[in-house]
């Protein structure tokens, strides 16, 4: 029985073989769709664990205590950054943060742990 081979890999067409190419749309939609296999869901933080967060925040910016907050990130690994809570937000649902002398608003979606 003989081994089936490759139509574009046989006699006369090993020429156009090594000629193959991709398009650079073909590429971006490759990268891109790579990129999104690696991509992180945003854990489903409970109503309790949310009320545990919001507090911890609100104690940090009444004391001036600095606090570690833990922000998710769809690749890679979540971010932690140190620093105080100046200002809440509660109507665009965000923090202003102060951390190695520079100032950050973080909305509290991005939120998925403090420490």
């Amino acid at each position: 029985m003989k081994q089936h081979e490759n139509k574009l890999t046989e006699g006369s067409n090993m020429f156009w073989e090594s000629h193959r190419i991709i398009l650079p749309e073909h590429k971006e939609m490759m990268n891109h769709y790579q990129k999104e296999r690696n991509r992180k869901t945003k854990p489903v933080l409970a109503e309790e664990e949310v009320n545990v967060i919001s507090q911890q925040l609100s104690d940090s910016m009444l004391s001036e205590s600095e606090v570690t907050v833990e922000l998710f990130r769809s690749f890679g690994q979540n971010k932690f950054i140190s620093g105080v809570i100046t200002k809440f937000d509660t109507q665009l649902r965000q923090i202003k943060f102060e951390y190695e002398g520079e100032y950050e608003w973080i909305k509290f979606d991005e939120i998925v742990g403090v420490g």
